[in-house]
């Protein structure tokens, strides 16, 4: 039974040999899955803070967007107020053109009346330059006769 007895327990040996050994893998596996855990769980943190990062730059941009919008909005008001201030210059710009015209077209009258007024002016003194020297004639007639 020695013989017996004696790979027995070599069998034993090498069972507990392999068991050890297997424990052993065991264990190294785990702490290399602990570690690959680990990385995983700061990988998440970095992911997580990425995450954060970019929904903050998303609500700058969104921010960004709205007063891009406001900005825009404002400018289009200005540009609106700009062009109804230009219709009304161009419209009294306009009117004050017209009115220029009128009064260049009423002086141009009037220079023509003037012109015909002393025309008639003239001819007038013309007439009395001739009834004058006519009086003139009769007077010399009246006196020396």
């Amino acid at each position: 039974m020695s013989t017996n007895g004696d790979e027995r327990m070599r069998w034993t040996d090498e069972r507990l040999d392999h068991f050890a050994n297997s424990v052993a893998e065991l264990r190294e596996s785990s702490n290399q899955q602990r570690l690959s855990i680990q990385e995983l769980r700061e990988s998440s943190n970095q992911q997580r803070l990425s995450i954060q990062e970019l929904r903050d730059n998303a609500i700058s941009l969104r921010n960004d967007v709205i007063g891009l919008r406001e900005g825009i909005s404002e400018t289009n008001d200005s540009i609106d107020g700009m062009r109804l201030t230009t219709q009304a210059l161009l419209q009294v710009a306009a009117q004050h053109q017209q009115a220029e015209r009128q009064r260049q077209e009423e002086m141009e009258l009037s220079r023509q009346e003037m012109r015909e007024v002393q025309q008639e002016i003239k001819e007038i003194n013309e007439r009395l330059d001739v009834q004058q020297g006519q009086i003139r004639l009769l007077l010399e007639k009246l006196l020396s006769s």
